[in-house]
């Protein structure tokens, strides 16, 4: 949750100062207090660094986000958007595999210290590279900074966005949080099989995000946005059913490919809104996705109470909801013309 809230802070920052003053030293950050999580000696200060690390790395999304709006124009943002979208969902997917693949041969501990010195090779990357400067910087009070959000949210493309971004969040960020847990009782995998199944979540956006991204360009979001979400939630609804755990490796897979079709494209929309103030503007988005993660992956153990099936069948039901408003909601988001 803290790391949510980062981003709200550090898109005001990067409106101001630029973005890659600000990503530079966010990816610094982010190595110095991954590496120091490697050295805790209790579980207090395990817990204490976490939050540490999660307030110093919480603007790398939100800004990367905003030097796409940036850089491309909305016509032709699917693609980026689905390039990166495509790099986190993978990289979530190979971290969450990795890791108890490798712990037994490397530990925790060098774990850690292999993603901080990542941070560290892409916070020197950042500095030697002479990347030009954001295109606006915002000179406004706190006050007019503050009165934004009010603008952003009472825009219609504003503030429908950002709720279809929170529901997102919480489906997604629900499921897998989960994911483990209903893999080992349903089918007594031990932590190296979880990751096996697992790492199927996030490898097909590397390749069908730029595909998926490009159709939204073409064909507009109100067609591809919608499709994701049913998608995802028939995805939920067959993850239900009791299979073997190659049929659900698979159907997770398939589950990734309606986080590629409506993320990265609300996410676009977000970032056209005001570019005077798009760092803000995309905290906001990023902060409701995050938001909605924590709160989905609450609600989803809450239901795992009665039992896995049932809370997969309400995510479900609720996210094929989500994508019957999202084809009204959506509507006019028809391609631009170049």
């Amino acid at each position: 949750m803290l790391y949510g809230t980062a981003t709200l802070f550090y898109g005001l920052v990067s409106d101001r100062f630029g973005r890659y003053p600000v990503l530079r030293v966010l990816l610094g950050s982010a190595a110095v207090t991954t590496l120091s999580l490697s050295f805790a000696t209790s579980a207090r200060a395990l817990v204490f660094l976490r939050l540490l690390s999660g307030a110093g790395t919480g603007g790398i999304v939100t800004i990367a986000l905003s030097i796409i709006g940036d850089r491309y124009p909305y016509a032709v943002q699917g693609r980026p958007m689905g390039r990166m979208f495509g790099a986190i969902a993978a990289g979530m997917g190979l971290g969450s595999s990795l890791g108890p693949l490798l712990n037994p041969l490397l530990g925790w501990r060098n774990e850690v210290r292999i993603l901080a010195f990542g941070f560290g090779a892409a916070s020197y990357w950042a500095s030697v590279r002479n990347q030009r400067k954001a295109l606006w910087r915002s000179d406004d009070t706190l006050w007019e900074s503050a009165l934004e959000y009010r603008c952003i949210l009472d825009a219609p493309r504003g503030g429908r966005t950002l709720a279809f971004i929170f529901a997102n969040g919480a489906f997604h960020g629900g499921i897998f949080a989960w994911l483990g847990v209903i893999l080992a009782s349903r089918y007594q995998l031990s932590e190296i099989g979880i990751g096996l199944v697992l790492l199927g979540y996030g490898l097909p956006d590397l390749l069908f995000g730029l595909v998926i991204g490009s159709w939204g360009d073409r064909y507009g979001r109100r067609y591809v946005v919608p499709l994701g979400f049913f998608w995802a939630a028939i995805c939920a609804l067959l993850l239900e059913l009791r299979s073997t755990p190659l049929i659900s490796a698979l159907i997770i897979t398939a589950l990734s490919v309606g986080f590629d079709a409506t993320h990265p494209l609300m996410s676009s929309i977000t970032t056209s809104i005001d570019p005077k103030h798009r760092g803000q503007i995309t905290g906001l988005a990023t902060f409701a996705n995050f938001l909605g993660m924590g709160i989905g992956a609450l609600l989803f153990g809450r239901l795992m109470a009665s039992h896995s099936s049932t809370a997969l069948a309400s995510f479900g039901c609720v996210e094929f909801g989500a994508g019957v408003l999202a084809l009204f909601a959506f509507r006019a988001e028809a391609p631009v013309t170049r």
